[in-house]
């Protein structure tokens, strides 16, 4: 049985909307949360950051090329080296994720290939989590950036489900309906 594309634009969108409010959420957990809980809620976000990225960049990948590829590579990349080595590991592992996303964004604004709200909000987030890292911003810059980041997130769901309305909701173009 094959999945009709609308259901996975759906679902992508859904992981994208809930992935973005999950990292504003995440930003403002107050200090004393216990450490379990925190750890989950962190998984969470970036599970569903995986299941969006899957979503944004395939729905368009033919228009991407190489460097919307590299991106998404990075990106996920970034995602499993927070997860995998610890906190130790976050600032590595957050920047290479947001320069795939900001290096798919990129490629989206000059091929006009996704809305443009998303990506300016990624590439946004670059910009002040670059300036949150100078003595000037470092109470404000890192926090600021995490929130851009996810409202970026929530605008490219927003975006997906407009594009999967679009959709037919059973794709007709297979004729192996048995198919997995």
């Amino acid at each position: 049985m094959d999945v009709p594309k609308a259901l996975l634009a759906r679902l992508s969108a859904v992981a994208a909307v809930l992935s973005g409010g999950l990292r504003v959420a995440d930003a403002f957990l107050p200090a004393g949360v216990d450490a379990q809980l925190q750890q989950f809620a962190y998984f969470a976000t970036d599970l569903m950051f995986i299941f969006a990225l899957c979503g944004i960049y395939l729905t368009r990948s033919h228009r991407l090329g190489l460097i919307g590829l590299l991106g998404f590579a990075s990106s996920i990349t970034g995602l499993l080296v927070v997860r995998s080595f610890g906190a130790g590991a976050y600032l590595l592992g957050a920047t290479v994720t947001l320069l795939g996303v900001v290096a798919m964004g990129v490629v989206m604004l000059v091929r006009k290939a996704f809305p443009k709200w998303a990506p300016i909000l990624w590439i946004t987030s670059l910009i002040v989590g670059v300036v949150g890292l100078l003595p000037a911003g470092k109470n404000f810059g890192v926090t600021l950036a995490g929130v851009t980041f996810g409202i970026g997130f929530v605008a490219a769901g927003i975006s997906l489900l407009g594009e999967a309305r679009d959709l037919p909701a059973a794709d007709s173009s297979s004729s192996d309906s048995g198919s997995v």
